[in-house]
């Protein structure tokens, strides 16, 4: 199935029946006029072609029904025709798209398709519906929301930082530690999300996307905190626990550990 042809398919009825309809109702019009008027005998004349009008209503209601009722939206999705068309109009629109089978990702977007339910999912929550154009004009649509928030660097970098100091705390269990050792990123987002309720406020898409705003930050010029510490991200021995960003220029970038240091 290749939604846009079947869109546009429905797409060329239902323009039809718009002007059927305008017809229709001109003709109600007109209908009415006479009966207003107690002019029953030319009302009368224009029956014939009000009941023709609705046939063809009915017929072209009755063709999009079919066509409806027709799509199997759980082999669209099986079949990896949803899939490729996302791809592809990613590409078209020349937006990030990473992922295989029934998993991609749109940074800082997760998608999942849903074959069974017939639905996609996007961080966890179901889409409004399965044409690809639309969904990809959704997601750029809420990326460029996103991107046009505001974001302080520093404010944000100092909040960061009290993870990460808790979290050095935690794992020094009472010894002696570098207070300016690597961190993994993963497990900052937990200290920055100790309860359910928060992570799903603040899931690691949305930790993601900060992160990629603070390292754009301080790839321009060095992001100092209150207490005059440094930021630094890094790659790390563990590729799990890494995290997937995209630069100001869309660039590819895995980052896996962080750092606060006094230069």
């Amino acid at each position: 199935m290749i939604y846009e042809a079947f869109y546009d398919d429905i797409l060329s009825v239902a323009e039809e029946l718009k002007e059927q309809l305008s017809s229709q109702q001109k003709l109600v019009k007109r209908l009415m006029k006479c009966v207003g008027n107690g002019d029953l005998k030319a009302a009368a004349r224009e029956l014939p072609a009000a009941n023709a009008a609705a046939d063809v209503c009915a017929r072209s209601i009755a063709s999009i029904t079919e066509k409806i009722e027709a799509a199997d939206m759980f082999a669209y999705l099986r079949s990896g025709d949803f899939a490729r068309q996302l791809v592809n109009m990613c590409r078209e629109y020349g937006i990030d798209i990473k992922g295989e089978g029934n998993s991609y990702e749109v940074f800082p977007y997760r998608l999942k398709i849903d074959p069974q339910n017939a639905e996609l999912q996007i961080n966890g929550k179901k889409a409004l519906g399965l044409r690809p154009r639309a969904v990809v004009e959704d997601l750029q649509k809420k990326r460029a929301h996103l991107l046009s928030a505001s974001f302080n660097p520093a404010q944000y970098a100092a909040e960061l930082s009290s993870a990460y100091d808790l979290a050095l705390l935690a794992a020094s269990k009472g010894k002696a530690y570098a207070p300016d050792a690597d961190v993994h990123l993963t497990t900052l987002h937990r200290y920055l999300t100790p309860m359910r309720r928060f992570r799903r406020d603040y899931d690691p898409q949305s930790f993601a996307f900060d992160i990629a705003r603070l390292y754009d930050a301080e790839t321009d010029a060095p992001v100092v905190i209150g207490d005059g510490r440094r930021v630094h991200f890094g790659p790390g021995r563990d590729n799990s626990k890494a995290i997937r960003i995209l630069d100001a220029l869309g660039s590819e970038r895995f980052l896996s550990t962080v750092r606060f240091y006094r230069p």
